[in-house]
């Protein structure tokens, strides 16, 4: 036996302005424990609705003023009271326009003389409809909370392991100046003291030393431009952004995972810009390289491939509407019969507490997201493909 839903002293607001019927249909509902209230016209049910905003309306389609129709296209174009179930009330001697009433916003209807056990059932059905309704949009506010969560948690956890490789990666150019502002500095120091060296030396030696210097702080602009990009707080409206920038930058940060042993080949064809959000597009761009790298050094483990063979390759392109991305590597490779549950959350093919399963599925999400699509192929001989598309910017 179903919930009994009157003794949950639901609302019901009654619309009509034949005296007779709102004491038969008050009576009904009173008996079976309902909380009543009346409007005799159109205004009347609007004002009643803005005081207390009732659990279910019976609109009378006939009445002074605004007519039923009227008044629940009203309620269906205000936010706060879109979501109330409106029954339309009608005699089988009216003319009662079926189509009309379920186009501006009704969902079901009564007709007269009324049935107890009819108007029971109607009433009960849309009130367990509702708060279903209302049940299935908390739990899928929940699943976007807890997503929320789960694609931060991520990023930190990948900012977590980026972060040694990082303070290497400045480490590297701020040693580079040091060392070369310590020269400089000797050699001033000499050009003071007694002018040892001949012009034409000295202007070739000051010139190699502010180069290093510049070359390490571009290297350190490049690294901090990057982080400030992956790290950005991302608002929910979408910005222009150049793909291939956002993919350079993707490989600026993770370059310490792949310098001197993976060869990147970087195929980038002259693109508009997309409309995104670039730090969670970033994110993409850095798990998917991250995977290529884990791959290809198990390839390399494997002795599937040489240790100096390893190479991701990089392209994009673009058409009328779209920015399509590939991302290839030759390492280990992904079998055919589970590829493509590789976008699964939870599902990985890395060893235990070597991967949460959950850096594809946000890919994934992220990509959906932005109206795009996101697919994995496996490579002629050995390795894997990621493509991506992405619309453009206004498409």
């Amino acid at each position: 036996m179903g919930p009994d839903y009157s003794e949950k002293k639901f609302s019901v607001l009654i619309a009509d302005d034949n005296q007779n019927n709102l004491k038969v249909l008050s009576a009904m509902l009173e008996t079976l424990g309902y909380r009543v209230r009346v409007a005799k016209s159109g205004e009347q049910t609007i004002q009643s609705v803005e005081t207390v905003k009732p659990d279910i309306i019976l609109l009378d389609i006939h009445m002074p003023g605004m007519d039923g129709y009227e008044v629940c296209t009203k309620l269906k174009a205000t936010e706060e009271y879109n979501d109330i179930p409106v029954i339309f009330i009608s005699a089988l001697s009216e003319v009662f326009n079926k189509i009309q009433a379920f186009k501006v916003g009704g969902i079901d209807y009564i007709t007269k003389p009324f049935e107890l056990e009819e108007v029971q059932l109607r009433v009960e059905t849309h009130i367990r409809l509702k708060e279903n309704t209302l049940m299935l949009r908390n739990a899928l506010q929940e699943l976007q909370k807890k997503e929320e969560l789960l694609v931060q948690s991520e990023k930190m956890a990948a900012l977590g392991v980026l972060t040694s490789g990082i303070a290497h990666e400045i480490n590297n150019p701020v040693n580079f100046i040091s060392n070369s502002v310590s020269a400089l500095e000797e050699r001033v120091k000499s050009i003071i003291s007694d002018k040892k060296l001949p012009d034409s030396e000295m202007n070739d030696d000051f010139n190699k030393l502010f180069l290093n210097v510049a070359t390490g702080i571009d290297q350190i602009t490049k690294i901090v431009h990057s982080l400030r990009l992956y790290c950005r707080i991302d608002t929910d409206k979408k910005t222009g952004a150049d793909i291939n920038n956002l993919i350079e930058s993707a490989l600026t940060i993770m370059h310490h995972r792949f310098t001197y042993r993976i060869a990147v080949e970087q195929k980038f064809s002259s693109i508009p810009e997309i409309k995104c959000q670039p730090g969670r597009i970033s994110q993409v761009f850095i798990n998917i390289i991250s995977n290529s790298i884990d791959a290809i050094e198990d390839a390399i483990k494997s002795e599937i491939i040489k240790e100096d063979q390893g190479k991701i390759t990089i392209s994009t392109v673009s058409n009328d509407s779209h920015v399509n991305i590939k991302i290839t590597d030759n390492g280990a490779g992904i079998d055919k019969s589970i590829i493509k549950k590789i976008f699964d959350p939870f599902f990985t093919t890395k060893a235990v507490g070597h991967g949460t399963g959950l850096g594809l599925s946000i890919c994934q999400s992220i990509i959906k997201d932005h109206n795009g699509s996101i697919i994995a192929e496996s490579a002629d001989k050995n390795g894997t493909a990621i493509i991506i598309s992405i619309p453009l910017a206004g498409v």
